[in-house]
């Protein structure tokens, strides 16, 4: 059957499998998916705005601020086009059967919520104890 993934929902850090997309039919199952995908996209927008406001706020004359906030922009469409690759060729793998679609939305699910969870370590957090910009966003427990 499917592999299951995790609901792009913020749980503290914590790891909440929802239920396996199950449906009579691919397609039922691809559009449970798809729907996770949009989530998890929109919590990795979210995060990502978050990082790009701090990064704003705290350039001002800074040169060396100013390259962290153009080197995440760069790294962000880096990213993107590293998940297109990737999922494409997961979908690429599986070409011969029904299941295809399935993957391809996996693969964009998991790397989509991995990559909102490395866009908080590294850019909605502290060194001290100040607490985070947001909170640590749900990973999936094979990450």
């Amino acid at each position: 059957m499917l592999a299951l993934v995790l609901a792009a929902s913020v749980a503290g850090g914590r790891s909440a499998e929802p239920p396996p997309c199950s449906g009579a039919t691919t397609p039922a199952v691809e559009q449970c998916l798809a729907e996770r995908l949009t989530r998890a996209e929109a919590d990795l927008a979210r995060y990502v705005a978050a990082a790009e406001r701090r990064l704003r706020d705290e350039t001002g004359e800074d040169p060396a601020a100013e390259r962290a906030r153009r080197g995440f922009a760069a790294a962000e469409r880096a990213w993107a086009a590293y998940r297109d690759a990737e999922c494409a060729a997961v979908f690429e793998r599986w070409s011969g059967g029904t299941i295809r679609g399935s993957q391809e939305l996996t693969c964009r699910i998991r790397l989509t919520l991995r990559h909102t969870h490395t866009v908080w370590a590294e850019w909605l957090t502290y060194m001290d104890s100040t607490s985070p910009i947001l909170p640590e966003p749900a990973v999936p427990p094979d990450a």
